[in-house]
């Protein structure tokens, strides 16, 4: 089980851990969107100080229609107690948790201050 807390202004967070091919790890602190589809975003400079290695290029479809270029890079990322290889798409500032993550989860949220979130996996 994943757990975190409801914080008001950003949403769910739960606790990650990131590792890159080097081994090097970070522990941030990620929101789950539930309105994000891939896997995982990172800004660069948490790309950067893991060395993670790049994959591919994508384009993303913003909400006011415009397109938008991003880089795609290959992340380890502690989930649910194992290693799992994922694409995290190189956006924004913020760490963010899409639905790719949460398949095979249940998501459960208190949607108050200091509420609590817990990820589980489905049987």
């Amino acid at each position: 089980m994943i757990q975190g807390t409801y914080i008001v202004g950003k949403g769910p967070v739960i606790p990650l851990r990131i590792r890159g091919p080097d081994g090097s790890e970070l522990d941030v602190s990620t929101v789950v969107d539930t309105g994000f589809t891939a896997a995982l975003t990172l800004p660069d400079t948490i790309i950067g100080a893991l060395s993670l290695a790049f994959d591919s290029y994508g384009e993303l479809i913003l909400g006011d229609g415009t397109s938008r270029q991003f880089k795609v890079h290959i992340a380890e990322v502690l989930w649910d107690g194992a290693w799992r290889s994922v694409l995290a798409t190189a956006l924004g500032d913020e760490v963010l948790v899409g639905m790719r993550m949460l398949a095979g989860h249940r998501l459960q949220i208190d949607a108050l201050p200091g509420g609590t979130v817990e990820i589980t996996r489905l049987p």
